[in-house]
């Protein structure tokens, strides 16, 4: 049955990003807007899952300084991989226009690959834990591949051709749920910090990917819609805190 979780999860996660990229075919304007207000939500829901969920389970199985040093290498790890990607593609800071789509297609393979893996992990460590820990890797997906589909646009993809490529890197992330499934033995063995790695791992997307774009572009002046992001942002961590409320977690 945990089997049959996961999959799903996981595969359920590939549909939806690919569905978030084809709202791109709504126009370019409405596109960016809904962006912005997804990663709002996003956010809050990234952060209670962090606070309300990994942690308060990792603290459980494992000591404070290791949970929380293990949750620094993850945050920390996942920057190192980022800037490996660019570093390894771009030179002297300029990115060839077509480099810059295949990077932004391997750079998403292997974070859907990692996706997988946290997935599995939550539901080996609590079921309730995996549907919102799959839930917000669908939350920060939606807003990341939106983004990802323009990239690929203006590195001169086609569309049809976009699609195609993001459907085939999504794809990795039931690689990496049944890879984790495959080696749970070894996974719950060392759940303290392997939760600590998913904190950082959250952490990460929300204050390094996330967070920077809401201050960008036009909706970074309007008082208004700083003001919906906020409470977007605080409706996400609400969603997560009562969720845990009403199973008792």
């Amino acid at each position: 049955m945990t089997l049959l979780w996961i999959l799903g999860a996981s595969f359920g996660t590939s549909i939806v990003s690919l569905a978030g990229r084809s709202i791109a075919f709504l126009g370019e304007a409405r596109f960016r807007q809904a962006i912005h207000y997804t990663m709002s939500l996003a956010v809050g829901v990234l952060l209670g899952v962090v606070f309300f969920d990994v942690l308060p389970e990792a603290l459980e199985t494992a000591s404070v300084e290791s949970v929380f040093t293990w949750t620094i290498i993850g945050f920390l790890a996942f920057f190192i991989l980022e800037r490996s990607l660019r570093i390894y593609h771009c030179h002297e800071g300029h990115c060839p226009v077509h480099a810059v789509g295949y990077l932004n297609l391997i750079g998403d393979g292997i974070h859907n690959f990692i996706d997988g893996i946290i997935i599995a992990l939550s539901f080996l460590v609590n079921p309730a834990l995996g549907v919102r820990t799959a839930f917000a890797v669908i939350l920060h997906e939606v807003p990341q591949e939106m983004s990802d589909f323009l990239v690929l646009l203006h590195a001169g993809f086609e569309r049809k051709k976009a699609l195609f490529y993001n459907f085939l890197v999504a794809l990795p992330t039931v690689a990496g749920a049944l890879l984790a499934y495959a080696f749970s033995g070894l996974l719950t063995a060392v759940i303290g910090p392997a939760l600590g790695l998913v904190a950082g791992h959250f952490l990460y997307i929300a204050a390094v990917d996330l967070v920077p774009e809401l201050h960008e572009g036009e909706h970074a002046q309007k008082k208004t819609a700083s003001l919906v992001q906020a409470a977007l942002i605080v409706l996400g961590i609400a969603i997560i805190w009562s969720g845990g409320e009403l199973l008792g977690h």
